[in-house]
């Protein structure tokens, strides 16, 4: 989809935006549109039949005429239900397909937009775009497309049958449509607006709400209740403030484009009575044009709800397409380099990192980590240590320098082929809604079951597996709610081994623990991962151990590298990272 700025969408090129999905639903809109036609010219042919029922039969006294033209207008009727019926049903299932296909489309974004696209964006402000903003464009592309469309044969097809009975009546009865035209104008420029306004307060509600519910514990714990109320109902009144702004703006217009086609049918009344009357109108044509008119208050009032849904659509879409069209995927490469066989060396050369704002995170780091060997990333809170790992997956490209995996830049191989060959785990691991089998599945299903167990003794699971309801078919909840911190990071590392990765990236995957599961998990750790190339940072001495060597980080630098025994007799930044432990290793 090209670039969109949402500034820019009105409601016509938001209709080109959504025209192809419109067009993969072309049969169902081909129904639609025929039955609107057939609809059209039933609904037409009825106040003819009327007329010449009421000429004909009625004043022009043959009775016999009075149950073929009654019968024939049944019929008609019931076949205008049926054509009604289907193009409901049609452009209804034409809404529900493309909200299916748009939501689709905003999913798959979601999993390919970069992580710093997560950083600056709350994740109510996500679900709300995947959800909120949908529904309007769901239901005017489905009902509203079609039926305007309708509306408008309608308009056209009743003006030829009415122009064709009598031009002066019609034009009588035309004269409400430049001030139905005029207000139509200035309630479509008045909504849009508000109706953006609205959309994005509905996103800042379930923003709040999402963040109460995920911080829970947290708001629970501190007793925060009252600000999380107030901060939740803060938001809840702009939209209510917001939406009954929009309600007063559909209040003083709508019931206008309501009332203009009720003076018409007044003027017809007025003036084709007179001409009744008169006798240069005969009764069946003064009925034809009263229930033509009367048929024409919905299309007319149709016309008036479908600008505003389509205003709520545009708005709506607007936000979607905007990042839709506008935020990048990490680049990959048309013609992706591949990995060598076997371990794989990890090189940092002269890496600068930085969020986008504030000071650099990292400011030249030059590391090399050899084929099978664990080096440890140590450094105080905020020193880069997570930076510097998540560049090995390529959740971020370095602002200068380069990261090369197996002698390859990252930049230069397909993020599939490389987010395969490195396992994460952080120190907040997530866990799906899922069977705790299928979490330590979830980086190779097709894993067999005694590597499984396996990973799961080296990682300690093993230990508590049997404590859960139904072992390793135990549901795990949400964001793995029904598991201690501590079996969290043990599935987490399970998961990882299980893996088979030849890059393992473990981020302070211990700090949830306790010291004696500590002790076992580093007693296990080197034979789980041997041949493979490792990276761990940690808080604790004892995790830092495990590695063949360690280097510090301070201010983006490394400033000290070397074996973690060596490191504690220097006396410099790693002994004073670790304080007092140094004395007991």
């Amino acid at each position: 989809m090209q670039d969109v700025n949402p500034s820019d969408l009105t409601l016509w090129p938001t209709l080109r935006h959504l025209y192809p999905l419109w067009r993969e639903q072309w049969r169902l809109v081909l129904v639609g549109l025929v039955c609107a036609l057939a609809f059209t010219g039933l609904s037409l042919a009825i106040p003819i039949l009327i007329q010449r029922t009421i000429d004909e039969a009625i004043v022009g006294g043959d009775s016999g005429l009075l149950l073929p033209f009654l019968g024939l207008i049944l019929v008609i009727a019931a076949f205008r239900f049926g054509v009604n019926f289907v193009r409901r049903y049609s452009t209804a299932r034409i809404g529900i397909a493309v909200e299916a296909r748009l939501r689709g489309m905003m999913y798959d974004a979601y999993l390919r937009f970069p992580r710093a696209f997560y950083d600056r964006h709350a994740t109510g402000e996500v679900i709300s775009r995947a959800t909120n903003d949908i529904y309007p464009v769901r239901y005017f592309i489905g009902w509203g497309v079609v039926q305007a469309i309708q509306s408008v044969m309608m308009l056209v097809g009743a003006a030829i049958v009415l122009i064709s009975v009598n031009a002066r009546l019609t034009l009588i009865a035309a004269l409400a449509m430049p001030p139905i035209a005029v207000l139509t104008y200035v309630f479509a420029h008045k909504v849009f607006p508000i109706s953006r306004v609205v959309q994005a307060k509905k996103g800042n509600l379930t923003e709040a709400t999402d963040e109460a519910v995920i911080g829970i514990e947290m708001v629970q714990a501190f007793g925060r209740e009252n600000d999380v109320r107030s901060r939740f109902g803060d938001r809840a009144e702009a939209v209510r403030v917001e939406t009954m702004r929009q309600a007063g703006i559909e209040a003083r217009f709508l019931p206008g484009l309501i009332f203009l086609p009720s003076l018409a049918i007044a003027a017809v009344l007025y003036f084709g009575g007179k001409d009744a009357i008169a006798g240069t109108l005969t009764i069946g044509e003064f009925t034809l044009f009263i229930t033509l008119l009367l048929q024409l208050v919905w299309p007319l009032e149709a016309l008036g709800w479908i600008i505003n849904l389509g205003q709520r659509a545009t708005a709506a879409a607007s936000r979607s397409f905007a990042w839709l069209g506008s935020i990048k995927a990490l680049a990959e490469p048309a013609d992706p380099a591949h990995l060598p066989d076997g371990p794989l060396t990890i090189r940092l050369e002269h890496v600068r990192f930085s969020y986008g704002v504030g000071s650099e995170v990292l400011s030249g780091v030059d590391l090399e980590v050899a084929p099978g060997e664990i080096v440890a990333v140590c450094g105080a809170t905020g020193a880069g240590k997570t930076s510097l790992l998540n560049l090995l997956p390529r959740f971020y490209d370095p602002t200068d320098g380069r990261v090369l995996v197996g002698g390859i830049d990252s930049r230069h191989l397909g993020l599939a082929e490389l987010r395969n060959s490195v396992a994460l785990v952080t120190q907040k691991p997530v866990l799906f809604s899922v069977p705790l089998r299928d979490n330590l599945l979830a980086g190779r299903p097709d894993a067999d079951w005694a590597d499984v167990l396996a990973a799961c003794e080296a990682a300690g699971v093993a230990a508590f597996v049997d404590g859960l309801p139904d072992g390793y078919d135990t549901l795990i909840g949400e964001r793995g709610v029904n598991l201690s911190g501590g079996q969290r990071q043990r599935v987490a590392l399970a998961r990882a081994l299980v893996a088979r990765s030849r890059v393992i990236v473990l981020d302070d995957p211990m700090s949830a623990v306790d010291t004696e599961t500590e002790r076992h998990l580093v007693a296990t750790l080197r034979p789980a991962v041997a041949g493979r190339t490792v990276l761990i940072s940690g808080q604790r001495l004892s995790t830092i151990l495990v590695a063949d060597r360690a280097v510090v980080l301070k201010d983006g630098r490394i400033v000290e590298n070397g074996l973690p025994q060596d490191l504690i007799r220097l006396g410099g930044a790693f002994a004073e990272l670790f304080g007092d432990e140094t004395l007991a290793a």
